[in-house]
C-alpha cells in the first residue's frame, strides 16, 4: 500500500490524468470522488490524508487514486500525489450512509480506512471489488461452487 506519495508522469500517470498499467492490469472503471484516508483504530480514526477530490481507478490489481492538483517537480517533470491499494490488501468493502468505505491491511500502514463519496457513484465503482472479496471468502472456507450446472456434467 502507499499512501501519500509523489509521482512523475510516465511512471506513475500519464499527461492525460491516466495511470501507467503494467503486464496483466486492466482497467475495470474510474470516477471522480472525494476521499479520505484514515488509520483505523479503537475508539477513534485518526486521519493520515484530509479529504481530497481526485481521480479513482479501479484495475483487476489495485485502486489507484490520482488527486487532481498538478505539481512541479524538480528537474521540471510535472506529477500529483498519489495513493496505491493492492486488491490483496482490500479486507472489507462497506456501503453506509451517503459513503463507502474500504478497509485495507497493510505490514506498513496497519489497518487504514478509505472514505469514499458520493455513495452513488463510489458504490458502482467499488462492486466488483465487493465481489472479489466474497469470491476469495468462499474459497478461504471451501464453500465455492462452480457455475456450471451439476446436471449438465
Amino acid at each position: 500500500m502507499k499512501i501519500d506519495e509523489i509521482g512523475e508522469v510516465g511512471v506513475v500517470l500519464t499527461e492525460a490524468n491516466e495511470p501507467v498499467l503494467t503486464g496483466g492490469d486492466q482497467v475495470i472503471g474510474f470516477r471522480e470522488l472525494e476521499y479520505a484516508v484514515y488509520r483505523q483504530r479503537f475508539p477513534a480514526k485518526s486521519a493520515l490524508v484530509e479529504a481530497r477530490r481526485g481521480w479513482v481507478w479501479q484495475t483487476r490489481v489495485r485502486l489507484l487514486l490520482l488527486d487532481n492538483v498538478w505539481m512541479d517537480l524538480p528537474g521540471g517533470k510535472r506529477g500529483k500525489r498519489y495513493h496505491e491499494v493492492l486488491n490483496e490488501e482490500v479486507t472489507d468493502v462497506l456501503h453506509k450512509r451517503k459513503r463507502v468505505v474500504l478497509r485495507a491491511k497493510s505490514p506498513n500502514h496497519g489497518r487504514v480506512m478509505i472514505e469514499f463519496r458520493p455513495f452513488g457513484a463510489a458504490s458502482r465503482l467499488l462492486a466488483w471489488l465487493r465481489n472479489l472479496l466474497e469470491h476469495r471468502r468462499k474459497r478461504e472456507a471451501g464453500t465455492l461452487k462452480s457455475p456450471y450446472d451439476e446436471k449438465a456434467r
